[in-house]
């Protein structure tokens, strides 16, 4: 099986994670939970219960878009190099990048859920660690585009 394929299965499996656990919770939780965290973990804004399911939207509506990316390689609207311009490094470049966010939107929604049931104080760090993982993996993918980039116009 394809890296990219593994990647696509878990970035399914995690959307319906965050939409299931929303589900779950949703009749459970008070009428207003936080929807805004300082720096430091602590609820410093709070919206209307309906309001959660913002998350799993967002989380759709970018899964949709990363997963669309692959589907057009030749698209004029990418901007990547031409040995990126095949289906498979698309998918890795997208999957790989999704798989980040749909990990921050879901570690989001579980504990901003767990914050509102009183079961937990404040936000982990573990949002810092996704974030940072975001970064790498699009650092990654930046540096590997450069590099073809220059091999290409190297060739010319």
């Amino acid at each position: 099986m394809k890296t990219s394929s593994i990647l696509l299965v878990i970035n399914i499996l995690l959307l319906i994670f965050i939409w299931g656990f929303t589900g779950v919770n949703y009749a459970g939780l008070p009428e207003t939970l936080p929807s805004h965290f300082a720096v430091n973990g602590t609820v410093d804004g709070e919206s209307e219960k309906r309001a959660i399911w913002f998350l799993p939207g967002i989380a759709t509506f970018v899964s949709l878009l990363l997963v669309g990316i692959p589907k057009n390689p030749d698209s004029p609207l990418l901007n990547v190099p031409n040995s990126y311009r095949n289906r498979e490094s698309l998918k890795l470049f997208a999957y790989s990048i999704l798989l980040s966010i749909l990990l921050l939107l879901s570690d989001t929604v579980v504990e901003s859920i767990l914050i509102a049931q009183g079961k937990l104080r404040e936000m982990s760090n573990a949002v810092f660690v996704f974030l940072a993982l975001l970064f790498v993996v699009i650092g990654i993918h930046i540096f590997r585009m450069l590099r073809e980039r220059k091999s290409e116009t190297s060739k010319i």
